[in-house]
């Protein structure tokens, strides 16, 4: 794939204080997934360790599978989910890369603030002004030329919702659906000074402004990964 453009905007969802709540739930109702193709799975060849980083939430181990020096490259990874492979190969590739950076910023975003709020006694309002600031500066921030660096998908099957599964149950008791993983990269020193320009076009005109800049710049020189692990399911290898 040719160098894309793209606009990214940024949008932040506030989910604060639930994790442990869903940590608990997730240790006691565990669906099972299986995997029903994929390829290579005819030849008996394993999953790419990227895919499996991808799956588990392990952002680092991902460039170190690929090989992927982070000094000189900047990673996007994003997936999708859908019935019809082709269709979401084309879709994610070619017209969803700009909501699916987006959704990266977002992430990162959110990471950033919920680390600024542990440690800062600033009031609620306040960070909401920083938060919003950055994000208005971040949604004009341009990237131009990602390189599509490799792709996968996996066919899986899970249980319908309500329906108890045996060891006689038929196809129609599962629902089938594929995923695509996709890792587009950018040059290093092309997206750092755009991110900085945009970060410097944000006034640190509080305290927390300044903080979640500085949180901020670290998380978006990391991998952004446009994947949130589901910790209810169980993947069949």
């Amino acid at each position: 794939m040719k160098g894309t453009k793209i606009i990214a905007v940024a949008a932040i969802i506030a989910c604060f204080g639930t994790g442990s709540v869903f940590a608990k739930k997730a240790k006691d109702q565990k669906v099972k997934i299986e995997i029903v193709n994929r390829p290579g799975m005819a030849l008996g060849t394993d999953i790419p360790g990227w895919v499996e980083a991808v799956l588990e939430g392990d952002n680092k181990e991902i460039a170190k599978s690929l090989k992927i020096d982070l000094k000189e490259k900047q990673i996007f990874v994003f997936s999708n989910q859908g019935d019809d492979l082709e269709f979401l190969k084309t879709w994610t590739d070619q017209v969803d890369v700009q909501r699916q950076v987006a959704n990266s910023f977002s992430i990162a975003v959110g990471q950033s603030a919920n680390a600024v709020l542990q440690g800062n006694s600033g009031s609620e309002s306040s960070m909401q002004r920083s938060i919003d600031q950055t994000v208005k500066a971040l949604s004009a921030l341009e990237l131009n030329g990602l390189l599509k660096d490799a792709q996968y998908w996996i066919q899986f099957k899970k249980p319908k919702q309500g329906v108890k599964i045996t060891k006689k149950s038929p196809d129609s008791a599962f629902d089938y659906y594929y995923e695509y993983y996709v890792v587009f990269t950018m040059d290093r020193n092309i997206y750092d000074s755009q991110l900085e320009a945009a970060l410097n076009g944000v006034e640190d005109n509080a305290s927390e402004t300044k903080l979640l800049k500085e949180a901020l710049s670290e998380n978006l020189r990391a991998p952004l990964v446009d994947k949130v692990v589901d910790t209810t399911v169980e993947y069949d290898w």
